[in-house]
Formats: structure tokens, sequence, C-alpha cells
């Protein structure tokens, strides 16, 4: 109260010439995030941009707002919650497939979740096709590429039973406890399970990836607000795509920010962690052309948007934003290749 009358006071006292050239304070530029805490994974940038200062120096006031999943993330977004949201690239589709074209991906701080699959000890790929498994919800980002992994080593995939849990941490709870068979979550879950006896990785995360190298997740905003805050979309890309290099090329920068955001999480894991997303940074914006050809032929061919449903790259994507940004910074050569 106290802050209130002093600046209140201030105000009464100003000349009226003084209030009229005083500039309006730029709104907060929200970025909704599907996650409650940091991150075991590259998408932690996303977090650690704002707490190690990145979003300040490139001059872009940043606020994180939560949400559980997808979902509710595109409903805040749309309903005016937030100005840009971290969301599956299958639930952006699966909008353009309703004929909901209001919203266009400009980046991805998370190309490919660095995902497993865990199980218990003595459950084979055969076993599983009677067995339980563990997915955040039916469509959800890793029911359907679980699907596609386990039916390629010949799970007969439309006999599991598939129990939905929500979150991954949730999700590895029920495995430890013997709820599930398996379930699929990120190398960092897995390692940061607090005990994993009788736990196996039945698939790791390069044959998960081979398996299905599909674009994952995108950082989408309204295509209208391109036109009102174009200059914060790019200060938000340049401060994402900077932090990514700096963990990239000093990998011990990623430990001592996720050592301070993540104090649950033991140091020896985060370094174990580091080693393996060395080349998973999105140190060039993570939206390449590439990538997203690649990404739309899978869902196209795989039939999760719906029978012959055809969406161009081109309608979702919009990388002008991100190349104005890497013509400012430069391009980087250690990895995330830029197509266009």
């Amino acid at each position: 109260m106290k802050i209130i009358q002093i600046a209140l006071a201030l105000v009464l006292a100003a000349p009226a010439g003084f209030l009229a050239a005083a500039p309006v304070a730029a709104e907060p530029f929200r970025i909704i995030v599907t996650s409650t805490e940091v991150p075991l994974v590259p998408n932690s940038v996303l977090q650690l941009a704002l707490s190690e200062g990145y979003f300040e120096r490139a001059g872009v006031e940043v606020e994180l707002v939560p949400a559980a999943q997808t979902p509710m993330a595109i409903t805040a977004l749309l309903t005016g919650g937030g100005e840009m949201a971290n969301i599956s690239v299958e639930a952006l589709l699966g909008l353009y497939a309703r004929g909901d074209k209001s919203l266009v991906a400009v980046g991805s701080t998370d190309k490919a979740i660095p995902y497993i699959i865990a199980a218990r000890d003595g459950v084979t790929f055969d076993s599983l096709s009677t067995g339980t498994f563990g997915v955040g919800r039916e469509n959800s980002l890793d029911y359907t590429l679980s699907r596609l992994v386990l039916q390629s080593r010949g799970t007969k995939i439309d006999q599991m039973t598939y129990v939905p849990l929500g979150d991954p941490a949730v999700r590895a709870q029920a495995l430890q406890q013997g709820r599930i068979d398996a379930t699929t979550m990120s190398i960092g879950v897995f390692l940061s399970m607090p005990e994993r006896t009788g736990l196996d990785i039945l698939v790791d995360a390069d044959a998960f990836y081979s398996a299905a190298p599909v674009l994952t997740k995108v950082n989408v905003v309204s295509a209208g607000l391109l036109d009102k805050r174009e200059a914060d979309v790019e200060a938000v890309l340049e401060a994402l795509t900077l932090a990514a290099r700096d963990f990239a090329a000093k990998p011990q920068l990623w430990v001592e920010a996720m050592t301070r955001a993540r104090p649950d999480v033991e140091v020896d894991t985060l370094k174990e962690l580091a080693v393996l997303y060395a080349r998973s940074w999105t140190v060039n914006g993570g939206l390449q052309q590439a990538d997203a050809n690649y990404t739309l032929t899978w869902f196209e061919e795989s039939g999760a948007l719906g029978a012959d449903v055809k969406i161009p790259a081109s309608f979702w994507t919009r990388f002008g934003p991100l190349d104005k940004v890497l013509d400012k910074i430069g391009v980087s050569d250690d990895g995330d290749a830029v197509s266009r």
C-alpha cells in the first residue's frame, strides 16, 4: 500500500505535459508452457532463458504461464491467456484439420523429445501385446509415437491396454509401483527416478527417434500477433536461440542453471544428461523446412489427421521472424541444420 501511495503522489505532483509524454509500458510477453517444473530435457531452455536472464538481455519482458497439457495450453492461447505456447505438432495440425488456422509455428525449443520406453524387468515386445501401457492420454504425443515405435518392433499395439495417467512423472511412479508394464518418458525423467530397481529400458532414445523421427513440439503464436508484436516475437526467438547455443557450447552452463532450477535432481544426473543432449539443442531456432515436411508426410501417411487430410507445411509455419533473428546473430554449425 505504501508503494501505491508514493506512486500516486508522484503522479499527482507531475506536470501535465510529463504525463502526456510518458511512455506506456509494454505488456509482458506470456509464454504458455506445458510443465509445472523445469523439465529435464532441452525444452528446459524455455524456463532457463527466463531465470538466466536471456529474455531480459534481448529486451523483452517474459512471463511463463503453466498449463497441464497441450489441450489446456491451446485453449489458453486461443482465449487470450498468452502470446505464445509450446505445444505438440500433432495438436497444431489437428486444429488445421478441423478448419482452425489461427495459430502458426515460429520456432521449436525441443524438436524431438529424448523419449525412451521403460518397462518392468522381463517385459518383451511380444508380451507387451497383452500388457498394460501407461500414456499421458489417448492420442497424446507419447501415445502416438509409442504406438509407432512398438509396432515397428512387432508389438500388437491394438491388443495392448492403454492406461491414461497424465504427466511423465506420474507414469514413472506407476511403472515403479508395478501398476503398468511399460510407459514412455524422457531419459531425464527415467534417470531422475529415485528407485529404478526392477526396471529396464526397452527402447533407448536413439532407437526411439530412429523409429519415429518426427518433429514433436513447436512454439506457436496467433497469426495476428505477428503484426502486432513482431519485435517481441523476434526478441523471444533470439533469446531462446542464444541460450540453446550457450548450453550446446558449454554443457556445464546447463548443469549449473538446472542445479539452481531443480535442486531436487542429482548433479551427476544433470551432467549425464548434458552429455546426451550435446547435439540436441535448437541452435538455429529449431523450426526447419525439411523437418516440417517429413513430419507432415508422417502424419498424413499414418492417418492420424483423418483420411485424405492434406495440410501443406506453408500453412502452419512462419519462418520470417526466425530468419530475421538468424540474419542478426548468424547461423550456427553445431547442429539443427537450417533448411528452407
